[in-house]
């Protein structure tokens, strides 16, 4: 998820290192108040520069000796390169000089955490929770920063509640509470917090972003694609959440507004394999093939190891009647990819269309030899024993599929054609009204592939 940053403080930070870069070039005035120093230093540090922020803070102690704030920095820089040590007697110094320096206190609780004291780090907080203003909701968020960041999420949230009944409309505190309520898996609280967010901050492209990877999350697609247009239209270089929005469509089956989506994110970010893996699927699932087959080109144009495009170039030649061409794609994959079960069911579609059934048989079986739990190779290994007219075995492979998936497209009615070819009429019935519930196509379907049942007294004689 991304987390909130204001701009103007971005801006102050980019301007106060531009100067004290431009200082240590040889250029430029050299002095810099407590706060810009500290900005420098934090600067370094979230771009995990600790030789550089080391550099910074020695400067800063030389202009500045007294400053408890430049002193803790130093510990923290300490504590950051496993120097807790240390860390801890800067700290006490400081305490020594002001028992009440929240930032020492903090600073101790946070080491305490990383060294797995938790009882000890909480005593800090605690203690710090007793000590701060009534008014004051800074003490509560930095300390659940803290509790975040080594996973402590309810003890987070509870002080996050303190925070807001003091100030209600503060979107850090919101932010931060939304984050722990993702932590925790509670997405439906999370998307309520990001909307008290919006409330405030309807332009906030974080929190729009966030809403829609919640959603996204939640499988509601229709939700996170309009979050997600909202997070790009605000910020219209924010490309992850115009690939986002895409990657939504594809999975509502928009696969059309999918194939765009994806096609303006590469015209922005610039060509990729798999950029044009993912345009290809959007037209293999349209069923247009021969608009899919030459993205899944310029996918292996740019990377001619791209499992994905191998295996849509596989599956396009089928379709379009180009066997020999779909055998070639497929060995290919498996040269690079040698036990991906998936690849060794697709090299035995392909040997179906050409007649090869043992060697198909043969692919299946290895397919099930590096996964037991592959679906596919068990129900094409069930239909190929319908097929044969081995019907038991048929019953066994569909089963064993069941055993692994038990809502398999198609499935009751495949077993009502299995038991039908069997003789087992009952149970031929009971699956044909399972199919039926759902699919009003089921009878046609099985009267083509038993057109014998049409005029059998069995049935007859059975109320469908």
């Amino acid at each position: 998820m991304k987390r909130d940053r204001n701009p103007n403080t971005r801006k102050q930070e980019d301007e106060v290192v531009g100067r004290y870069e431009n200082f240590i070039r040889g250029g430029g005035l050299g002095y810099f108040e407590v706060d810009e120093m500290e900005t420098i230093i934090n600067h370094y540090m979230d771009d995990y520069n600790t030789a550089e922020a080391m550099n910074a803070l020695q400067y800063g102690r030389k202009l500045h000796p007294n400053s408890t704030t430049l002193l803790t920095k130093q510990a923290r820089l300490y504590a950051d390169t496993g120097k807790t040590k240390e860390a801890l007697a800067i700290i006490d110094y400081i305490q020594s000089i002001d028992s009440s320096d929240e930032d020492a206190s903090l600073l101790k609780g946070e080491i305490f955490l990383r060294k797995g004291l938790v009882d000890e780090a909480m005593s800090v907080f605690k203690e710090m929770e007793r000590e701060s203003d009534s008014d004051d909701y800074c003490t509560f968020l930095n300390i659940a920063y803290a509790l975040n960041d080594n996973r402590l999420y309810d003890d987070a949230l509870r002080l996050l509640d303190k925070a807001l009944a003091i100030a209600p409309s503060n979107t850090d505190i919101l932010f931060e509470k939304a984050f722990s309520l993702e932590q925790k898996q509670e997405f439906t609280s999370a998307i309520d917090v990001y909307n008290k967010i919006l409330d405030l901050s309807p332009y906030s492209n974080e929190a729009w972003f966030n809403i829609g990877q919640l959603h996204f999350y939640l499988e509601h697609y229709a939700e996170a694609i309009e979050a997600f247009d909202y997070a790009y239209t605000i910020t219209p270089n924010d490309y992850q959440s115009l690939l986002q929005k895409a990657n939504a469509l594809f999975l509502e089956k928009r696969f059309h507004e999918a194939a765009e989506a994806y096609e303006e994110y590469t015209d922005l970010t610039g060509e990729s394999s798999n950029n044009y893996v993912l345009i290809g699927e959007c037209y293999e699932k349209m069923n247009d093939f021969a608009n899919a087959e030459p993205l899944y080109k310029k996918a292996i144009d740019l990377d001619g190891s791209n499992i994905d495009a191998l295996s849509g170039l596989c599956a396009c030649c089928i379709e379009l009647e180009k066997p020999e061409e779909a055998l070639q794609y497929i060995e290919t994959a498996l040269r690079i990819s040698p036990n991906n079960s998936d690849l060794w069911v697709q090299k035995a579609e392909a040997l179906i269309y050409v007649e090869r059934q043992d060697e198909a048989i043969e692919c299946y079986n290895y397919a099930l030899e590096i996964n037991p739990s592959q679906v596919d190779a068990l129900v094409a290994l069930g239909n190929l024993s319908v097929d044969n007219g081995k019907y038991d075995a048929a019953l066994h492979y569909y089963q064993q599929a069941q055993m692994i998936q038990s809502d398999i497209n198609g499935m009751p009615l495949l077993l009502a054609i299995a038991f039908y070819k069997k003789g087992d009429y009952d149970m031929c019935v009971k699956y044909l009204k399972e199919s039926s519930a759902t699919d009003s196509m089921t009878f046609k379907a099985f009267y083509e592939i038993c057109p014998e049942a049409k005029d059998d007294i069995h049935l007859k004689n059975i109320d469908l």
